[in-house]
């Protein structure tokens, strides 16, 4: 094959040069532009977008890979207000150690953002009701798949996911997700870790077991491991579930200090009264019942905690008012007040079915 001419050469290097340098001006026209970017383009995006303020954003760098496939954003700093039109001023912060932007399609100009290094600190002005702490730290945020070529869209995506996971712990998408919060309850505070789990094309964020056992640990709750286990699937619901376990026992003990018995079935019914009012009766039914699977209990205790869990339910059901619980313990015929009653109850109750059925009852 014949070698190309001295002129020719010379012709493609200069339009390889020519293409380095359209190439270079680029990267470097979109490195000069990305800090304004940051600074002026992400607070508008998030406001317009997400409805979150964002104010003196600061930064140490930013950087744009030369194929113009990556954007890295380090030591990010900013004011942020999640309801900027209260009027309050913005006291809340976030701090990350990078925000790596990747351009992972570039013919669908679909891509992934990964957060390292988050610190939010809310201030109780900006404290949503649904939200039990008030930031986190040492958080590490991925989500895939996202339409970067489309920021609106990008914005749309994320917030929708965000509602459904508030809504209800669980939201489609790939996204990875740990941090550090800490959980406060009648003055104690526990640092847990909070994470994304994934099933399958769908994820829900949760806390470690160990990390509920040891703030159930420092308030003095005797709990089941299959009680810690569900409760840490209900990250938001975790201070409330734990305070709501504390007042059912410091009002047992309050209501019934000489009879262990009598304290004992006040603090299960008034335990899932107080459950069935916050989160309803099927959920207060799954974390009453996971207690009675904790060793020690024979089976007359368990069927008479398993019973008065019922009734706090029923109870609440029927309109009954916390102020009544101590007295119903004492003379609803359908609490039981000692294990010894169990089977006493049971047969009462079987009589009183068989009755009510036409049926003859055994001798």
């Amino acid at each position: 094959m014949p070698r190309p001419s001295g002129r020719l050469q010379r012709m493609l290097l200069i339009v390889l040069i020519g293409l380095a340098a359209v190439w270079a001006a680029l990267w470097g026209g979109a490195s000069a532009l990305a800090p304004g970017v940051v600074r002026h383009t992400m607070p508008e995006l998030l406001m317009h977008h997400l409805g979150i303020g964002l104010t003196d954003v600061s930064f140490s760098s930013v950087h744009i890979s030369p194929w113009l496939n990556r954007v890295e954003v380090r030591d990010f700093h900013a004011r942020i207000d999640l309801n900027p039109r209260d009027g309050f001023p913005l006291r809340s912060s976030v701090d990350t150690r990078t925000i790596d932007v990747r351009l992972r399609d570039p013919f669908a100009l679909r891509g992934s953002v990964h957060v390292t290094g988050i610190d939010v600190r809310l201030d109780t002005s900006d404290l949503p009701r649904w939200l039990p702490f008030d930031g986190f730290s040492n958080g590490d945020l991925v989500i895939m798949d996202l339409p970067l070529g489309q920021p609106r869209r990008a914005a749309r995506e994320i917030l929708e996911g965000f509602e459904e996971l508030m809504a209800e712990n669980e939201a489609e998408g790939d996204v990875q997700f740990n941090g550090e919060v800490t959980l406060k309850v009648e003055g104690v505070e526990s640092i847990a870790r909070l994470y994304a789990e994934r099933r399958g094309e769908r994820f829900s964020l949760r806390f470690q077991d160990s990390d509920i056992g040891a703030l159930a640990e420092k308030l003095k709750l005797n709990l089941a491991p299959e009680q810690l286990k569900i409760v840490s699937l209900y990250p938001l619901r975790v201070p409330a579930i734990f305070l709501i376990t504390v007042q059912a026992r410091n009002r047992s003990e309050r209501y019934e200090p000489r009879n262990a018995w009598l304290r004992d079935a006040h603090r299960h019914v008034t335990w899932s009264f107080l459950l069935t009012k916050h989160f309803g009766p099927e959920f207060a039914m799954t974390v009453t019942d996971a207690q009675e699977m904790k060793p020690g209990n024979s089976p007359e205790e368990r069927a008479m905690d398993v019973q008065n869990n019922a009734m706090g339910r029923l109870l609440f059901a029927e309109g009954e008012t916390l102020n009544a619980l101590p007295r119903l313990v004492r003379e609803h015929p359908d609490i039981i007040r000692h294990p010894g009653r169990v089977n006493p109850f049971a047969e009462s109750r079987r009589r009183h079915h068989n009755a009510a059925a036409g049926m003859p009852s055994r001798p």
